[in-house]
């Protein structure tokens, strides 16, 4: 993951720091989502993962509705339109949480998929998308 870490980092121009809380903030997203025991399979494909989870929830990234004006919105933007528009809702306000600009999130989003799709294979990246369409897409 640290390679990951790095190569997305420099694409964004932002720390390592950043991808490193805003992607442990999405894995924890996704572990909440689909369970121990899906997630578990995860894991195993991507050593590191529980460390970045962890590491997201010491430094608050993992709370989806943030602290300032994002976290404001997205707050009410889930309230207004729930469900699916809620959980983007969420997604913006931990990614802006962890540092990262409201204008890298489609990039970073399409590399987190792509390296996800990579590294946990065709089979179990079509069951977590199927669980999680709003989320990670319909590529």
């Amino acid at each position: 993951m640290d390679e990951f870490i790095q190569m997305l980092a420099k694409q964004l121009g932002v720390s390592d720091e950043t991808v490193k809380s805003a992607t442990g903030g999405i894995l924890k997203m996704l572990e909440d989502q689909l369970g121990s025991d899906l997630f578990a399979k995860v894991k195993v494909q991507l050593p590191g993962a529980q460390g970045l989870i962890t590491a997201a929830e010491k430094s608050g990234a993992s709370e989806s509705n943030g602290g300032g004006l994002v976290g404001s919105l997205a707050s009410i933007a889930g309230s207004l339109l729930g469900g699916k528009a809620g959980e983007l809702a969420d997604l913006t306000g931990a990614l802006t949480k962890s540092g990262l600009s409201v204008d890298k999130i489609p990039q970073f989003m399409s590399m987190l998929i792509e390296f996800l799709k990579q590294k946990l294979g065709n089979d179990l990246f079509a069951t977590i998308a199927a669980k999680l369409p709003d989320l990670l897409g319909k590529k």
